[in-house]
């Protein structure tokens, strides 16, 4: 059956005045309303309550008649009884939060309350009470603040700046793009135009990025308030603000990418140079002194006094030859990332054979021995290998006893080719091991034949081709350098 309007208090309440007749579309009605409906008599009793009413309460609606506000509702009568008064003293209260459970299993809800005075005759018969659980949608608010919150976080470490703007004036903007400017606070530059903040020679690559609908990255310059030039990359998307067409620009610093370009664009310009200089300036005048010298050696009649003259110059010619060798190697390998090899196949014996006869030329007094096995062939670049060899060589013959003898052994594996260069009567300790392979280091018998480059250039040549070079003293006495390197170096 329909539910009556009223449920009639035990001690015989009046029933409504209503035409019996309207009754079934009264309790409709408030049953529609869409939320928890209660008519109260002027004790703050309910008289009648509507499904909705009941279904939060967690109660039956004949529950609800006659029983006092805090034994229904403990925990949110005291809230409700301010707002109540009010209604009792005639005053209609809409729209009031109250927090609280009206039922114990519901758990606490967010709430919607309002009240109103219920007349009879123009006398105060008691008050409607209407409750709205808005429990999810204060939570989605909640969540909706809360991704707001995430994206603007993520947005503020994604870039060193963001602020939106329709056609060019600025209606948002965070934190970080004001100071990024130089202002105190993200209001100075709303309703502001964002060209106060464009370098003048940049303007128009802006406006032109603004009208094509640019969304790809591009860089300008920006002027802050103390006049300070920045560089900026920016990011642009079209967005809606508010129900209008906007822009949301990205803004990254990028002053320190714009200066380590600057630095390598330095380095380079300064590279050029310096190669330039060492390879031609220094080698023009000194190809002509060794011509020279050379003409002298060969024109004959010179007195003793005078070719030991010209000799020397001859010789102090190929020590200069050599430094300006090694510092061009030292340069590239330091401003140009390494040294490059050009990888060709060859037989590794071939080259060090021509190498050890080069140093019994220059050294008739010392035992040079070279010992090979196994497959020497492979894809190397054999000038630096030569160069290599000469280097390990020349370091062991300058620094070791005149009478120890020096040997060389070639080994072919499978993995590859190994060459060791070893003097007995070479001592290094152990820890001086790591050291020998500085640059610039030139021992404890200081030679005048180099810079101290030649073992460092020697592992640069070994690393250059995928292969490595060690040393390691042995233990009846001795240095051993050892040289690894795979049968294919690797091309440039």
């Amino acid at each position: 059956m329909p539910q009556s309007l009223l449920h009639r208090l035990p001690d015989g309440a009046p029933s409504s005045a209503a035409p019996e007749e309207s009754r079934p579309f009264l309790g409709a009605f408030l049953n529609a309303a869409g939320c928890g409906v209660a008519l109260l008599d002027r004790e703050l009793r309910p008289l009648w309550v509507n499904a909705a009413m009941a279904a939060l309460s967690g109660q039956e609606p004949r529950a609800h008649v006659g029983r006092p506000l805090p034994e229904l509702w403990p925990q949110v009568a005291p809230a409700l009884f301010p707002l109540l008064a009010r209604a009792l003293a005639g005053e209609d209260v809409t729209e009031a939060p109250v927090y609280g459970a009206l039922a114990a299993s519901a758990g606490e809800r967010h709430l919607r309350v309002g009240t109103s005075p219920a007349l009879n005759g123009g006398a105060l018969a008691g008050v409607v009470l209407w409750v709205r659980d808005e429990t999810e949608r204060v939570r989605e608010e909640q969540r909706l603040r809360e991704r707001e919150a995430h994206m603007r976080s993520l947005a503020d470490v994604a870039c060193d700046g963001h602020f939106l703007h329709i056609d060019g004036k600025v209606v948002e903007a965070n934190r970080a793009v004001a100071t990024l400017l130089g202002l105190t606070s993200p209001s100075q530059m709303r309703g502001r135009n964002l060209a106060e903040w464009v370098a003048p020679e940049f303007r128009q690559t802006v406006l032109g990025a603004m009208s094509r609908g640019v969304e790809t990255p591009y860089e300008v310059v920006c002027v802050r308030v103390d006049g300070q030039r920045i560089p900026l990359e920016v990011l642009a998307r079209d967005v809606t603000w508010e129900g209008q067409p906007a822009r949301l620009v990205a803004l990254w610093d990028i002053s320190s990418r714009k200066a380590s370009e600057e630095r390598v664009a330095r380095t380079e310009h300064f590279r050029d140079q310096l190669l330039g200089v060492i390879g031609t300036d220094l080698r023009t005048p000194l190809q002509s002194i060794q011509l020279g010298t050379g003409a002298l050696q060969r024109l004959g009649g010179l007195e003793e006094p005078q070719r030991r003259l010209v000799g020397h110059m001859a010789q102090a010619a190929r020590r200069m030859e050599r430094m300006i060798h090694e510092l061009l190697d030292f340069t590239r390998e330091r401003l140009a990332g390494g040294l490059v090899v050009r990888p060709e196949p060859g037989v590794l014996d071939l080259v060090v054979e021509r190498v050890v006869e080069e140093r019994r030329l220059a050294h008739p007094g010392r035992t040079i021995q070279l010992e090979s096995d196994g497959d020497l062939r492979g894809r190397w670049d054999a000038p630096r290998l030569a160069q290599l060899t000469d280097n390990l060589l020349g370091s062991v013959l300058q620094h070791g006893p005149e009478d120890a003898p020096v040997l060389l052994r070639l080994s072919g594996t499978v993995g590859g080719v190994t060459l060791a260069v070893h003097n007995d009567g070479l001592v290094v300790p152990a820890e001086e091991h790591a050291a020998l392979f500085e640059p610039f280091r030139r021992g404890r018998a200081a030679s005048p034949d180099g810079l101290g480059l030649g073992l460092y250039i020697a592992r640069q040549i070994a690393l250059a081709h995928g292969g490595r070079l060690t040393v390691e003293s042995r233990t009846g006495g001795g240095v051993r350098f050892i040289v690894w390197l795979p049968r294919e170096a690797a091309s440039p």
